[in-house]
């Protein structure tokens, strides 16, 4: 844990020094949210059922982005090898990187999620249970999207396969993220909470599943 927490911060601190990958990755999401809006229309795009799953795709994409950059930064300075020289250095290198990037997505969905808001006027009944499914649902993302990034990742196609192999996996994360922030919307806090602690426990069994293969797959 020593190790994936030095992990963490040297992730963060890069991203401080350079905020690139966080700025494009808003970027992305308040585009892609604007585009997916007009594309439904602007009626549509405001209902409870189709905002949070707007909300969510534009956040999937947005983690796979700045997984990509992170992977991206390493691979540059050659410092990759030099974390997996360490004990334990392949779990370590996934954890951390799962700390830190699950801040940054956090970043990222707040500014996103205040974007949508206010590009589409909606009207949210439970502001409280809306950020706790976008927290939960944050967590959950990066785990899956950090190990595809590492079988990918000295593959020339992978930006190709990335989404490939990690959508249909997230699907049951999307499905609890939309309705738990749907439900938000419209003021049902019971099942908000509902569908946030299946948020949760999915987020969970990601985590465990990466930590338990992501050394073979970082190898």
């Amino acid at each position: 844990m020593r190790a994936a927490w030095l992990v963490a911060l040297r992730e963060l601190r890069a991203d401080a020094r350079q905020p690139d990958g966080v700025a494009t990755a808003v970027t992305f999401v308040g585009a892609l949210v604007l585009v997916e809006s007009l594309v439904v229309g602007p009626q549509v795009a405001r209902e409870a059922t189709v905002a949070p799953a707007l909300y969510w795709v534009a956040l999937l994409f947005a983690a796979i982005v700045v997984t990509t950059r992170s992977f991206d930064r390493e691979l540059a300075d050659d410092a990759l090898e030099a974390v997996l020289a360490l004990p334990g250095g392949r779990d370590a290198l996934y954890a951390g990187k799962l700390l830190a990037l699950a801040v940054a997505l956090a970043v990222v969905g707040a500014i996103g999620g205040i974007l949508q808001v206010a590009l589409l006027d909606l009207s949210v009944a439970l502001a409280g249970h809306a950020l706790i499914a976008v927290l939960l649902g944050t967590i959950a993302l990066p785990a899956v999207v950090i190990l595809d990034v590492a079988l990918t990742l000295r593959l020339r196609a992978r930006a190709a396969l990335v989404p490939i192999l990690a959508v249909p996996v997230l699907v049951p994360q999307l499905v609890a993220g939309t309705n738990a922030l749907g439900l938000a919307l419209t003021g049902d806090a019971t099942a908000s909470l509902a569908w946030s602690g299946l948020l949760l426990a999915i987020a969970l069994v990601y985590a465990v599943l990466g930590l338990t293969i992501a050394g073979t797959a970082i190898e």
